[in-house]
Formats: structure tokens, C-alpha cells, sequence
């Protein structure tokens, strides 16, 4: 092996030779024999910065965080001008649920080069994961300042729209998605939905139609579509036989629309389903539940909490509903309150992975990890691989 100073391995190969080995082979799907070769380029030239970002990149790709990470470090030690290097490390941030620290790494590639798009968009993603919608909103309309033809940047500046119920906005936004990306098949089906939601079925019908012709895979979205609406259409030719039969059909009516929706991320849109079903049926205690993730998707903690309250009100065995509970409550800190509730669920069902999982996570926010630990061992004896994981990293 070459030392430090050598300009060539044993081989007779360079630096440059093995970093030219390690694009083609990522070209080719190759991706170990890409890390290989990159490996051996930095071996030979440790200050190469780009051969650290490209095995970052790598790394990145193959789920591997923690390495990727180093990677991303070291080339932005080496050249800490490079914004494309902040923004690869902010991606694995975003990926290891870091989006702080994914959206001052997307900052700081923003301050190096104002006119980057893809920094803003990326930091616009990283808000609306953190439930940011207007935040997100101002990056994606900057990146598409910089590159209006980003079809990408309209259609994740329509969701987050949506999410602030600005319909005609997500709509105008689909379309302009749509031109940029004529066969944008996610774009017609989203608004498509909207459409629905207005009561514009036949411009609703057409999108679908035109989502399902560009990708065929969306079938079984539409056909769970089709069969909730046929719940409704059945419902003479059924005979159902009082008010209240035809009602809780109403309500299950728009409780799988709101599954369906939800399925898909449209959260806002599956909310206004559920609450539709509560409306039909006051003691749908699954539609609470739902509607309580749905606004714990979009960051509404206390609303949330107040929906799977209701659903224990209504029945007070109910397992998700519990741990939904100590989810939202975890969230707004009330740590104590969300062990409560998980503990509220190993009482109806002691072999409960999620609530012992859960409550070793509390446990850990609290400072306790030796009671974190108990609660991932008895987590990993069930089944749970991520506990197991999780014991063998944190717990002697």
C-alpha cells in the first residue's frame, strides 16, 4: 500500500484511476465496487473532498447513514466552500430524522450560493417535515424563482397548500406541475382529488382517468375509491331496512374515504372525511382514532390528543388509541402523561410491542435509560427489530 505522499497505490493505479473506477462503477449499479474504489482513492490522496462526498453519496443510497454522514464531514472539512457538500449532508440528515439539523446544513449551502435551487428546495421539504407548511411554501416559490420549470417544486408547494387549506392554490399548482411534467401521473390523481372535493367530478373523473393511463400501478387506489362510492350507490338496491343501518353506512362511506386518503398522505383531506363520518355516526370511535393520527401527521398534537380521547371515551379497550395518546402527549412533552398511557395498554394487552417500544423511547427523553433499555429488551423478545437495535447500541 502506497504511503501518504505516494501519488500511486501498489498497483501502479492513481488517485484519479480509482476515483474514475468508482464513477463508472456507480454508473453501472455497482455500488460496493464504487465504495471500493473510492476507498482506494482516498487511501492513496486523503484530501481528495469529492471522492469523500461521492462515497457519502454511496453510502447514502444504500441506508448506511452513519457512514455517509463521516463521509460528508470530512470532504466539508477538507472544502467547507462547497454548497453541494451541505446539501448531501442535509439529505441524510432528513433521512436519520434530523431536520434541524438538515435545514441549517440547506441554510448555510444557501448562504454559500444564493441562486442554488435545489438548497431551497430541499430545505422547503425538510420544513414540511417538520409541519412548516408556510415556511416551506416561501422555498419552494424561491427555487421555482430559479428554476420555473421544477415540476417537483409545484407539486410539493400544492400539498403543503393544501395542508393550509388553500384548495385553489394546490390546484393551480397541480396544473402548473402537470405542464412542467406532462406525464406526472401523482399530479392528476392529487388534483383529481381536489376536484372531488370541490364537487367537480367530471374534471375529477378525467384526472384520475389521465393518472391511471400514465401508471397503471394506481389501479388499486382507484379501485378502492370506486368500491367506497359504490357503498353508496348499493344502498337502495340493498333494502337496508331503517335510518340508522342507511347512517352508519354514510358514516363507513366516508370513514374509508378518509383511510384511503390517508394512505396517501393527504391528511387534510382524510380529516375532512373522518369528521364527515363523526358527523353521521357521533360514536364512531375508529374515525376519531384516524382523524386523531391524521392531525398528529400534520402536527396538531393537542387536537389530536382530544380525538383519541374521544375514541377511549367511546371505547375504553381500545389499544391504538391509548398509544396515540401517549404519542401526542410524548409530543407536547408530557412525558409522565404518555407513559401513563402506554402503560394503560400493557393493562388490556401485556404483549403490546408498540407500547413497550414506545415507552422505552419516553423513557430515554426523560433521561432514564436504564428503564428505556427494560422496556426495548421486553420490545426485542417480541419481535421488534429496530428494540433489539436499539438495546445493542445504549444498553450494557
Amino acid at each position: 500500500m502506497a504511503n501518504e505522499s505516494s501519488n500511486h497505490s501498489a498497483s501502479g493505479k492513481s488517485a484519479n484511476d480509482y476515483f474514475k473506477d468508482g464513477e463508472k462503477k456507480f454508473r453501472l449499479n455497482d455500488y460496493q465496487g464504487a465504495i471500493d474504489s473510492y476507498s482506494k482513492a482516498i487511501e492513496i490522496n486523503p484530501n481528495n473532498a469529492i471522492a469523500y462526498n461521492n462515497r457519502g453519496n454511496i453510502e447514502d443510497e444504500l441506508g448506511d447513514y452513519q457512514s455517509a454522514l463521516n463521509d460528508y464531514n470530512k470532504a466539508i472539512d477538507i472544502n467547507g466552500l462547497d454548497a453541494s457538500f451541505y446539501i448531501n449532508r442535509g439529505v441524510v440528515k432528513r433521512h436519520s430524522k434530523n431536520i434541524k439539523g438538515a435545514i441549517d446544513d440547506y441554510t448555510k449551502a444557501i448562504e454559500l450560493d444564493q441562486q442554488h435551487a435545489t438548497a431551497y428546495y430541499n430545505r422547503g421539504v425538510a420544513k414540511f417535515n417538520q409541519c412548516d407548511h408556510k415556511g416551506a411554501i416561501n422555498d419552494y416559490t424561491k427555487a421555482l424563482s430559479l428554476n420555473p420549470k421544477h415540476a417537483k417544486s409545484y407539486y410539493n408547494r400544492a400539498i403543503s397548500k393544501n395542508n393550509i387549506n388553500d384548495t385553489k392554490g394546490a390546484i393551480s399548482d397541480y396544473t402548473k406541475a402537470i405542464e412542467a411534467m406532462p406525464l406526472f401521473a401523482f399530479a392528476y390523481y392529487n388534483r383529481g382529488n381536489l376536484m372531488e372535493r370541490l364537487g367537480r367530478r367530471q374534471a375529477a373523473v378525467t384526472d384520475h382517468e389521465k393518472a391511471l393511463e400514465i401508471k397503471p400501478q394506481l389501479i388499486t387506489a382507484m379501485n378502492e375509491r370506486t368500491e367506497n362510492k359504490n357503498l353508496i350507490k348499493n344502498k337502495v338496491v340493498n333494502d337496508l331496512s331503517n335510518e340508522e343501518d342507511i347512517n352508519h353506512q354514510d358514516a363507513f362511506y366516508y370513514y374509508s374515504q378518509g383511510n384511503a386518503e390517508q394512505k396517501r398522505s393527504n391528511n387534510q383531506l382524510a380529516i375532512d372525511y373522518y369528521t364527515k363520518a363523526i358527523e353521521v355516526n357521533p360514536y364512531y370511535a375508529e374515525a376519531y382514532n384516524y382523524r386523531g393520527l391524521a392531525k398528529y401527521n400534520l402536527c396538531d398534537y393537542q387536537a389530536a390528543l382530544d380525538d383519541y380521547r374521544k375514541a377511549i371515551e367511546i371505547n375504553s379497550i381500545y389499544e391504538d388509541a391509548y398509544i396515540g395518546c401517549g404519542l401526542a402527549k410524548s409530543a407536547l412533552s408530557d412525558y409522565q402523561g404518555a407513559i401513563r398511557a402506554y402503560e394503560r395498554v400493557l393493562v388490556i394487552n401485556p404483549k403490546n410491542v408498540a407500547a413497550y417500544r414506545n415507552r422505552g423511547i419516553t423513557k430515554e427523553l426523560e433521561g432514564n435509560l436504564e428503564g428505556a433499555c427494560s422496556d426495548w429488551r421486553e420490545a426485542a423478545s417480541l419481535g421488534d427489530a429496530d428494540a433489539a437495535e436499539w438495546v445493542k447500541a445504549q444498553c450494557c
